[in-house]
């Protein structure tokens, strides 16, 4: 497309500084971002689009543009956002916040309203950067990961295309309706599960069951508290793979309950386990089939990570079915 020389010839002037900001952004936000796990994207704004948007007559001077560099930071939920702009404001200089929702919509309009922290690097005396970067401004949304999935879909199918076509526009808007009322499910996620008819399933009741049991457990004293696992989902998972591998899938639900009971009668009576601080929780439920509490309960089939823990705190003295951290054919140098 043509661009005016005007235009031009002062985006080639500042392109070198922009991109200075966009190597310091960048170099400040991925790594918080990797450390908090939320996904990182930066832009510098093309001589294409930035010529659009000041033929867009929104803009009076050079200064008032805000995203020569702009960046996303993707975070879960909007629950996230004011830890992130305090992040923020602590590494840049806050110029503006424009937050969700601040902007004046009707109630029937959907569109693209996430929050976005206007800011500059910092710059002046005793720091190493040309004064002349803190004129600077740029822009780092803070959409939500839905949101961020709709503005990705939306965007080329809308607004890169060769027409304009009120169906597409329309679409976009429907999909950011339900996009929203995602949102709305998700903010409330606690209070609203209370509105979802309860419905019976062996599998999943058994693993709640286990989880309060084991839960109270570690309540009391009879299990240490450092063996409570990261995520008490996952181990209820693990544990109802192992009790499947020695029963059917129809009778594994009975089977964990029956094994879960075993364990909590032997941990109140012994108290042997409220010592045991190292290893794993799920190596209680392995040492006791090895012991063999739970009648028809066997490890035959079940892969296990061995380990000292397993040998000298649950007797365990051999795994039938061990992993294995290294392939036969490394210990052998063949492949």
């Amino acid at each position: 497309m043509g661009v005016p020389s005007r235009i031009l010839n002062h985006y080639s002037s500042e392109e070198r500084n922009v991109e200075a900001v966009a190597r310091l952004v960048s170099q400040t936000l991925r790594p918080w971002c990797d450390r908090k796990g939320f996904p990182f994207k930066g832009r510098r704004k093309s001589l294409q689009s930035l010529s659009e948007k000041l033929e867009s007559g929104r803009y009076s001077k050079w200064s008032e543009l805000d995203d020569l560099y702009a960046c996303t930071i993707v975070l879960p939920t909007p629950q996230h956002e004011e830890a992130t702009l305090e992040f923020l404001s602590q590494a840049f200089t806050p110029v503006q916040v424009r937050r969700r929702n601040s902007t004046k919509k009707a109630p029937d309009v959907f569109r693209f309203d996430s929050t976005r922290f206007i800011g500059t690097v910092r710059v002046g005396e005793g720091l190493p950067l040309p004064q002349e970067l803190g004129l600077i401004k740029f822009e780092v949304q803070l959409p939500t990961a839905f949101e961020y999935a709709w503005s990705v879909v939306t965007h080329d199918l809308v607004y890169k295309t060769d027409d304009f076509d009120w169906r597409k526009a329309r679409m976009a808007a429907l999909l950011k309706a339900a996009v929203e009322q995602i949102e709305l499910l998700i903010s409330g996620f606690s209070a609203n599960v209370g509105i979802i008819p309860q419905s019976s399933h062996p599998e999943s009741d058994a693993k709640h069951e286990a989880v309060q049991a084991f839960k109270s457990l570690i309540e009391e004293g009879f299990i240490d508290r450092q063996l409570t696992p990261e995520s008490w989902s996952r181990f209820a998972d693990n544990l109802f793979s192992l009790v499947a591998s020695y029963s059917n899938r129809n009778a594994a639900p009975q089977k964990l309950l029956d094994l879960t009971a075993a364990i909590g009668e032997r941990a109140r009576e012994t108290g042997e386990y409220s010592t045991i601080v190292s290893g794993s929780l799920f190596q209680i439920p392995v040492g006791c089939i090895s012991a063999g509490i739970v009648s028809g309960a066997n490890l035959s089939k079940f892969v296990i990570v061995d380990s000292v823990e397993l040998r000298d705190i649950h007797g365990v003295e051999k795994v039938p079915r061990p992993f294995r951290f290294e392939d036969d054919s490394k210990k052998t140098g063949s492949g």
